[in-house]
């Protein structure tokens, strides 16, 4: 038998194979999957299969590698569900959203229009300071000094910071 027939058989006996895995469940996927896996393993041992054994080695080797799929599967799907039964059980806490429109109405009109610019109209630094004909450095300094005024307002109100999404 020459190279190019036991080629032809490895490809039949596959073909067999993959459809004799697809009659029993697999999906055909896997299948494809395991019988290109036991050709690999034919590979990596440097096996030469007398074609009288051949198809029943592939058969073998075919369901020892389904089986080994299956196990690590349905561990996978285990712990995937211990998982998700952990993540049930953790309570999820939203953070809390407080009005801070009262603290911001006492900082002075041009501070206000700052932080309403920047964090509200979502304008760049740039485009502040060219509405405002500011330097870009003045803008940033601004910004700080009515972001530290607005966090020394909310702090003195008692406000605990660290609860809330700002």
């Amino acid at each position: 038998m020459d190279v190019k027939d036991y080629e032809e058989e490895l490809k039949n006996y596959s073909i067999e194979v993959i459809n004799w895995l697809i009659s029993k469940g697999v999906k055909p996927y896997d299948a494809q999957d395991v019988v290109q896996d036991v050709f690999i393993k034919m590979l990596e041992t440097d096996l030469f299969i007398p074609p009288s054994r051949l198809r029943s080695w592939m058969y073998r080797v075919s369901l020892n590698i389904y089986i080994d799929l299956y196990r690590r599967d349905k561990k996978y799907q285990i712990i995937l569900d211990s998982l998700k039964k952990e993540f049930h059980e953790i309570e999820i806490k939203e953070p809390k959203t407080m009005d801070i429109n009262p603290f911001i109405k006492q900082l002075n009109t041009e501070e206000q229009e700052l932080l309403k610019n920047y964090y509200y109209d979502e304008m760049s630094v740039k485009e502040i300071a060219k509405l405002k004909n500011y330097s870009e450095s003045k803008v940033k300094t601004s910004l700080f000094r009515s972001r530290k005024k607005l966090k020394k307002l909310l702090k003195e109100s008692n406000t605990d910071l660290s609860e809330w999404k700002l």
